[in-house]
């Protein structure tokens, strides 16, 4: 029994690793203060594209801006507080932005949540995130992300990666196709992203 979880470790060591090299390593990440992406959202339950404006700021802090011809939607996460157009976010909205703010810097999440993965196979892991949620990553064999699955008490949102471009020596996904409950929610089309270091 002792050697099947030790197995477990070092696979999920290894995925790591190579996730976290693929993306420009451990060092390069850790030192990540914060970084802008700016790009359009086409989302299936709006009519016109929008302008997508978002801020990272840490495992747990984001900002996102979408602005439609018609309307602005304004979402604001920090830890266990939230905020969507002014109004506090709770229960499933909050948790859906805490999940996004958590995927966002998938490589960083992984150096800093190590010890406490959960390797699923051999291009799975899952990560344990803070109030009983749980973020699935899927890697493929050069260890690009391309999937995502976010789990919280009565939801689950997707994303698959795509358009995968380097900036400032870290690897970023340029495309994300999102889901809610399985059903088709929008694609996040990045155009810029600009990294500040500590």
């Amino acid at each position: 029994m002792l050697a099947l979880i030790m197995t477990a470790v070092l696979n999920s060591n290894d995925l790591v690793d190579k996730i976290v090299n693929t993306y420009g390593g451990a060092a390069a990440w850790e030192k990540v203060e914060s970084f802008h992406q700016t790009g359009s959202v086409v989302s299936k339950m709006r009519p016109d594209k929008g302008d997508l404006d978002r801020v990272w700021r840490g495992a747990d802090k984001l900002r996102v801006r979408i602005a439609y011809p018609s309307h602005t939607e304004v979402r604001d996460v920090d830890g266990d507080h939230g905020t969507s157009n002014g109004e506090a976010a709770k229960g499933m909205m909050l948790d859906a932005m805490r999940l996004q703010a958590a995927r966002l810097a998938l490589p960083l999440l992984l150096v800093q949540k190590r010890s406490a993965l959960k390797v699923v196979d051999a291009n799975h892991i899952e990560v344990p995130l803070d109030g009983g949620m749980t973020l699935n990553v899927e890697a493929d064999s050069t260890g690009r992300i391309l999937k995502t699955v976010g789990k919280a008490t009565g939801i689950e949102f997707s994303t698959t990666y795509s358009d995968f471009r380097t900036v400032d020596g870290r690897l970023f996904a340029f495309r994300e196709e999102n889901t809610a409950q399985g059903m088709p929610t929008g694609v996040n089309e990045i155009d810029k992203v600009e990294v500040k270091t500590k």
